[in-house]
């Protein structure tokens, strides 16, 4: 969705409906875009770090857990990847932020749930087997993906994900993602800001203020 006004908690509440989802009939992810003369991006890492810590509440409201950074990392990459779920706990988030780029890519979404119900005799029979990356013939998985373009070289863009790994303790469900990189050209940058958030007990102690400033003031970019 295209957002005119950049209003933190009502985006919040739209993003975790839609990403903290407890059955297949919501999507598992949401992707917001931004007109690239409304911010820096110093500014639009802020906006990251806002949706973090909203999300975080609301969880805590419904789930009575609080999410906490794995980690904070920008990165300039072009680079194809399998579909995966990025290492960190059991439950997570990750939230990919965009930063204008002439660069054509397109980030994919896999609902493994779906696949699971469609491809096994039961949920389990695919869970047992489930692992991190997806070692099977991508086509499967296809009835099941949705493509997001997340290249523009006018505009900002988060995609918010479910990446939680299938466990029946769980309290949401996860998918797949994977980067496609349409057009490489290392003599141009594709920037994204990456925050992985898993969700811990509201009790465990987090550094995550000291992460969020090192993010925010950062000039380091990742390769």
């Amino acid at each position: 969705m295209k957002t005119q006004e950049i209003n933190i908690k009502p985006l919040a509440k739209q993003c975790f409906k839609k990403v903290f989802r407890t059955t297949t009939e919501a999507p598992g992810f949401m992707h917001l875009v931004f007109d690239k003369k409304q911010l820096t991006p110093y500014q639009f890492r802020s906006i990251m770090i806002d949706l973090k810590k909203e999300l975080s509440a609301l969880n805590v409201s419904k789930f009575n857990k609080k999410l906490s950074y794995h980690w904070l990392v920008r990165f300039d990459q072009q680079v194809n990847t399998p579909f995966h779920v990025d290492n960190a706990a059991d439950q997570s988030i990750l939230l990919l932020g965009y930063e204008p780029s002439d660069i054509e890519s397109e980030l994919q979404l896999a609902d493994y749930h779906k696949y699971a119900n469609k491809a096994y005799n039961t949920q389990e029979d695919y869970f047992n087997r489930f692992t991190p990356i997806f070692k099977e013939d991508d086509a499967l998985l296809k009835p099941f993906t949705s493509k997001i373009k997340s290249y523009d070289n006018t505009h900002y863009s988060i995609v918010i994900i479910n990446n939680s790994n299938p466990k029946s303790n769980l309290e949401t469900l996860g998918l797949f993602h994977k980067a496609v990189i349409l057009n490489k050209d290392l003599s141009k940058s594709r920037i994204v800001n990456s925050m992985v958030l898993n969700v811990v007990s509201t009790d465990e102690i987090t550094e995550d203020e000291k992460k969020e400033s090192i993010f925010l003031n950062s000039t380091v970019i990742s390769k």
